[in-house]
């Protein structure tokens, strides 16, 4: 059963989402567990900045108060022993203190430096309280002062228990809406996008063998489809070119044989005196017609071929004797040039075989009596030249063309020789080349590839 791909993607954005907020998730509680220091000093130095942005002075400069937001205000003045900060000056004065004392926060027998303060981290014991002391310099009025904020170890336990609970279960919530949202935006938005393709495939499924001159459109189609939909044109494109010569080919072969088959009825119809002997050539004309439109027909399908290394010289020798009694008749001789060593290739044994007679069939047609033919047989091809007229260069669009024959042949043949050659060709991955001004005669070379 095909998968629906919109399910699909859709199924893999909401499970990446999902590891990703499993993975944030995991990765802050694993900062709340094994590293809620580094929270917390984040944290404190924080409210450091809020009350650095917050201090307001006098007309003389003077620090006057700390306009705190009101949430902020009322954890100072409501937990003044657990809750602490001091403002100092660049001596270390303490200008204004959240719980009263004027006195800076350092540790017992020692000297208070505020630049030492402000790189070190404190732990005082202040009214049986551990307390976490953190001092930041700031540069206001063109003055240094020194926020020192502190929070007692019992509250940091209790906020980190709090907001560790309160985290993982926003996080839940949070990643739940998300994944809602997220499926239905993109569930949305990929039917959206497919839409110009569903209207394609509508007009794909209205395409007959009556309308393959039809094309689809690529307006409003998403730059991801139209290599795709080009590529669908150019398929119908070879199909119609294809249906196309299939048509001509069947027109053009009902009205070869159309002709031999009306000598022989009006033969048959002379009440016995018909010609014997021209009733045998026509029957001969129309069987070596269906003798080379299956040669035609078999050659056009690369299934058909059983490809396997073999000497093309031995083929060669073949043809050649094969068509022996046929350059007697005509009085050609056929010459033969071949590699002193094997000519290994990979071909069809019977369709080499055809290639190379129809091709030295054609040239022993077209070569005067007395001349000969000329076939080479080399590593890397197989050359075939006659000695006579040449080929004329208006007819050379038409030389592999079903059923056209040239105008110096000697037989009357149903001209597809060539074109089955040029089908056997094609299918080995070889060249067909036509050299048609040799002095004098054509040559017809297929180069190996």
């Amino acid at each position: 059963m095909p998968y629906s791909l919109a399910k699909k993607l859709i199924a893999s954005t909401a499970a990446t989402l999902v590891i990703i907020t499993l993975a944030a998730t995991a990765f802050m509680g694993a900062i709340y567990q094994w590293e809620p220091e580094l929270l917390f000093r984040q944290e404190m130095l924080r409210n450091a900045d809020r009350i650095g942005d917050s201090m307001r002075f006098d007309a003389s400069g003077r620090l006057s108060k700390v306009a705190l937001s009101p949430k902020m205000q009322l954890l100072y003045e409501a937990l003044k022993l657990d809750s602490i900060y001091r403002i100092l000056d660049d001596q270390g004065v303490v200008l204004l203190a959240s719980d009263g004392v004027m006195l800076p926060l350092f540790a017992a027998g020692t000297q208070f430096d505020p630049q030492s303060a402000a790189t070190t981290d404190l732990v005082l014991s202040r009214s049986g309280l551990r307390l976490h002391v953190f001092t930041k310099a700031v540069s206001l009025k063109k003055k240094t002062f020194y926020i020192q904020v502190a929070r007692s170890e019992r509250m940091h336990q209790a906020i980190i228990s709090s907001d560790s609970a309160s985290f993982m279960a926003a996080s839940g919530i949070a990643a739940l809406i998300a994944i809602l949202v997220f499926t239905v935006v993109v569930w949305f938005t990929f039917n959206r996008a497919l839409r110009p393709l569903r209207v394609a495939s509508d007009a794909a499924s209205r395409i007959e063998s009556s309308s393959l001159d039809f094309r689809l459109s690529t307006a409003a189609m998403p730059a991801e489809l139209v290599p795709l939909i080009d590529a669908f044109n150019k398929a119908l494109g070879r199909l119609e070119l294809g249906y196309r010569q299939q048509q001509e080919f069947l027109a053009t072969v009902a009205h070869e044989l159309k002709t031999p088959l009306a000598l022989i009825r009006g033969q048959i119809e002379l009440d016995g005196v018909a010609d014997r002997a021209l009733l045998l050539k026509d029957v001969d004309l129309m069987a070596r017609q269906v003798h080379q439109l299956l040669h035609l027909a078999e050659v056009s399908d690369r299934k058909n071929f059983v490809f396997e290394q073999l000497d093309a010289r031995a083929v060669t020798r073949r043809a050649v004797e094969h068509l022996g009694r046929l350059a007697d008749r005509l009085g050609v001789f056929i010459l033969c040039n071949a590699a002193p060593e094997k000519v290994l290739i990979m071909a069809d044994s019977g369709a080499l075989f055809v290639l190379v007679k129809n091709l030295l069939e054609n040239a022993l047609h077209h070569s005067p009596a007395g001349t000969g033919v000329l076939i080479t047989v080399a590593p890397d091809c197989i050359s075939v030249r006659d000695h006579g007229k040449g080929i004329a260069e208006d007819n050379l669009p038409r030389l592999f063309k079903r059923f056209w024959r040239g105008e110096n042949r000697r037989d009357e043949g149903a001209g597809l020789g060539l074109s089955i050659c040029q089908e056997i060709a094609v299918a080995h991955d070889w060249r067909l080349i036509v050299h048609h001004d040799r002095d004098p005669g054509a040559e017809f070379v297929v180069v190996f590839r």
